[in-house]
């Protein structure tokens, strides 16, 4: 059926639509249809139904998991929200104008668990327009035409379209902005390029369609955008402690350094010898020391999988491998160095070496060097760490001022802390450097649940906990100020215990976190590829809350 309304023609046709579009997730333990869009001209904008909310229930019936898979493909259609959805108002003798009922849950952010709410929205039929008696589609009422450019570089349809499908990805409540690949102030910089666009429809096109656009235009960019977050006084001590820390184990490196040379100059060559290191007569500086300048990673030769530090000495070559128990030693030092003083080092080398008897020829890296080769008597690292590789004591050797080192740490967390507090204490216990604490709060159990045979291992061992200590030191004393937990859901149970003989009962909750940075001088939430802001954490036994995400801050 049509109507004229003007010099616009209104083409109605008989399926009733809700005019959402909603995802199917129909197991687990809250079977519900997450709200993936709301259509400019859907029954239930203005409703108080958001994208990201989950329906529970339509029109008091609840959403449940089907039974078996040929139940599933038959009625998931025809649920509200997909493509078949006429089929079910066919059948229920719905009419357009008719009301449903909706009970949605929604998530208490900031704060804890879900809030339920009874929400309803109106049966509309599906319309399309057109100007006048003429075949030139438009989009809704007061155009554009679906084909028109208007001077910009694709049709009104198209664009629409894409920014529908960018904004449904970007608001969706659990793959959405927050879990965004490119970040979200990269997102929001592609999302104001439209804005000139936005203006111009509202401006020129007045109507339902260019409001929408708007209202859903603005709404995005408040959340890519992010949360204004005022830190408190103080907030940032924990830098400042970090950067005095690292200024006074840099001068004990300096001074270490220029001791040990001075201590070993007797042993020392003035100035390396051009010898040829095959025909010549390495005698004369066999055993000797030998003072080499800084080397950078990039100044490295790789030889068959195999890297060596690589210096050319007076047109002489000297190479010292990278994979030998000395050069281990060395960096065990600097890692523990980025574990408690600072992630941020630069890996060039300064070495005092003992030269070997045997010459080695390497060919990698684009080109071919002869040269002698050297054991590493002690290192400086990045001007920051001073390592005597001869130092023989238990947990050695040490880096210069490392046994000055001083862990700031809370103490042991108790049992009956909940996941907030847990996660607020991993949090703290980065800021603080405190990396015992924070090993302390991760679960030294696995448990993966299956409905069919969940997987349990008693004893696990994450062998990637110490770089990813090292990531999120990295992340709060560079791009992130501060991180907050935003919220908490409810506990519940995976696995019950009775599945198989030995498997404890498990509860597990997600958390979400959020990342503080400074952008055109405000203090704002933001997420990147960089920051996890989803977590879980679990209980074993009804022992304390232990985190199971294996990952950085």
């Amino acid at each position: 059926m049509s109507s004229q309304r003007g010099a616009e023609r209104e083409y109605r046709h008989d399926n009733l639509r809700s005019g959402l579009k909603t995802d199917t997730r129909l197991d687990g333990v809250m079977p519900h249809l997450g709200v993936g869009w709301i259509a400019w001209d859907s029954g239930f904008r203005g409703s108080g139904l958001r994208v990201g909310d989950r329906i529970v229930a339509v029109d008091g019936e609840p959403i449940v998991t089907p039974p078996d898979m040929p139940t599933r493909q038959r009625t998931g259609p025809c649920l509200i929200g997909q493509h078949a959805e006429n089929q079910t108002w066919v059948r229920q003798g719905r009419k357009e104008g008719d009301l449903v009922r909706l009970r949605v849950l929604r998530r208490r952010a900031p704060g804890d668990g879900w809030e339920t709410l009874e929400l309803s929205g109106t049966l509309l039929h599906e319309r399309l327009w057109s100007l006048g008696e003429t075949t030139t589609r438009i989009l809704g009422p007061g155009g554009p035409e679906q084909l028109g450019r208007d001077g910009f570089d694709e049709s009104w349809s198209g664009w629409v379209d894409k920014r529908v499908f960018e904004w449904e990805r970007l608001l969706d409540g659990t793959f959405g902005i927050w879990r965004t690949a490119r970040g979200t102030r990269m997102e929001l910089a592609n999302h104001l390029a439209h804005k000139a666009r936005v203006d111009y429809l509202v401006e020129h096109f007045p109507g339902p369609l260019a409001t929408a656009m708007r209202d859903d235009w603005e709404h995005v960019r408040a959340c890519l955008e992010g949360e204004r977050v005022s830190l408190p006084e103080g907030a940032l001590d924990f830098r400042s402690r970090g950067e005095e820390q690292v200024k006074a184990i840099g001068l004990r490196a300096t001074a270490a350094w220029k001791a040990l040379l001075e201590s070993r100059a007797s042993e020392t060559l003035g100035a390396f010898p051009v010898v040829d290191p095959f025909r010549g007569d390495r005698s004369v500086v066999t055993g000797k020391l030998v003072a080499l300048p800084q080397v950078s990673q990039r100044d490295w030769i790789v030889d068959m999988g195999n890297a060596y530090l690589a210096w050319n000495q007076s047109g002489a070559w000297v190479f010292c491998p990278v994979n030998t128990p000395a050069m281990a030693r060395v960096f065990a030092a600097m890692y523990r160095y980025q574990r408690r003083v600072s992630p941020s080092i630069r890996v060039d080398i300064t070495l005092l070496g003992r030269i070997l008897p045997d010459p080695r020829l390497l060919a990698g890296s684009g080109r071919t060097a002869a040269g002698l080769e050297v054991e590493p008597i002690a290192a400086l690292i990045g001007g920051a760490v001073c390592v005597d590789v001869t130092d023989t004591r238990e947990g050695g050797p040490f880096f210069a001022g490392e046994e000055s080192l001083r862990q700031e740490t809370s103490g042991p967390l108790a049992d009956d802390a909940g996941p907030r507090e847990v996660l607020e204490a991993m949090i703290a216990a980065v800021k603080r450097g405190d990396q015992e604490t924070w090993n302390s709060l991760f679960a030294d159990w696995r448990a993966v649940p299956d409905e069919q045979r969940p997987i349990y291992y008693p004893v696990y061992t994450w062998n990637g906990r110490d770089s990813e200590w090292v990531r999120s030191r990295r992340l709060l004393l560079d791009k992130v100020l501060d991180a907050r937990v935003h919220w908490c859901g409810d506990a519940r149970t995976v696995i019950r215990g009775d599945e198989a003989p030995g498997l404890p009962r498990i509860e597990q909750v997600e958390l979400e976190v959020d990342h503080v940075g400074l952008f055109e001088g405000q203090t704002r939430t933001f997420n990147s590829v960089e920051v996890h802001r989803r977590w879980e954490l679990q209980r074993r036994a009804g022992g304390p809350w232990r985190i199971t995400s294996q990952q950085s801050l």
